[in-house]
């Protein structure tokens, strides 16, 4: 089977390796004073630092593990997608995760710090926010690829997406009640989140067995997305237990921004729910508002 590359492809390559070209060039080619500028800070309202401390990192290892994550969701995302015919949807989505995302979640970040009275100046800055965002889209675009490959309607993608949410509810739990010292809360909690994930899973396994009775090329469908499932599973998990480690203290004495972490997360499904269904598209943008001014503007009233 022949696999040609198509021009929205090398957009989409583009994009995520302009995002991490860009955290390499400032890392290793501007000043540390000037680093330092772009950073974001609790207590000044720079909307350009809000937005440029994305691309600046405090360290190396900082810089290495966010870029070498980012690349390799974006890369994951985009097979998903790619087997869903979604490739120009994901490119808007990834902009609006790339470029909006991260602001909108050092805004809400400086907000809770100045809500909670913290009184010295936190210094945050980094990928990771958008790391956590392509965590949040492999949710999404794992439904969207169930609804095209199994042709089962968008049931399935909102059963998953329920599964999923309470499944990180679970995990989430566990890992900040530990950071309080309260293990016992966290894991009744974390029991209480899977439990009540398992029942939309039980959902999907009921519909995929009830698919495979319908020949023998269902049944290649059902394995096909029974290995997509497992697989980005998977990836979710392993990339869920990096965002939230147990210790939010690096031995460099740095403090991880788990809040950002949250923030992208949410928003990144929250983006991908809406992006993969064509939202972002300029043209479906626009034939929306020009339906509904028409509708609004040729209505007569009733006499």
């Amino acid at each position: 089977m022949r696999c040609s590359l198509k021009r929205i492809d090398l957009q989409v390559f583009g994009l995520l390796a302009s995002a991490s070209l860009s955290c390499v060039l400032i890392f290793f080619f501007l000043p540390a004073d000037v680093q330092e500028i772009l950073k974001a800070r609790s207590d000044d309202w720079n909307l350009l630092c809000f937005w440029t401390s994305t691309f600046v990192h405090a360290s190396f290892e900082h810089l290495l593990g966010n870029v070498l994550s980012f690349l390799a969701l974006g890369a994951l995302v985009f097979v998903l997608n790619r087997a869903s015919r979604r490739e120009r949807e994901l490119f808007y989505t990834l902009m609006i995760i790339i470029l909006v995302l991260p602001f909108v979640a050092n805004i809400l970040f400086v907000i809770v710090l100045q809500c909670l009275s913290v009184k010295r100046t936190v210094t945050f800055c980094g990928l990771s926010t958008a790391v956590a965002s392509l965590v949040g889209l492999i949710v999404p675009s794992l439904g969207v690829f169930l609804e095209e490959h199994l042709r089962s309607g968008r049931s399935n993608s909102s059963r998953l997406l329920l599964f999923f949410v309470l499944l990180t509810a679970s995990l989430i739990s566990h890992q900040t009640f530990q950071y309080f010292g309260l293990n016992l809360y966290g894991l009744m909690l974390y029991f209480a989140f899977l439990a009540f994930g398992l029942i939309p899973f039980v959902y999907i396994v009921r519909r995929l067995a009830s698919i495979t009775r319908q020949g023998q090329n269902a049944k290649g469908r059902v394995i096909k997305a029974l290995i997509a499932i497992g697989f980005y599973l998977a990836v979710y998990l392993v990339f869920i237990l990096y965002l939230f480690p147990s210790e939010v203290i690096t031995p460099r004495g740095d403090i991880i921004n788990i809040f950002s972490h949250y923030t992208g997360l949410l928003l990144g499904i929250f983006a991908g729910y809406l992006g993969l269904r064509s939202a972002w598209r300029p043209e479906r943008l626009r034939v929306k508002i020009i339906t509904g001014l028409q509708r609004i503007f040729s209505a007569r009233p009733q006499v």
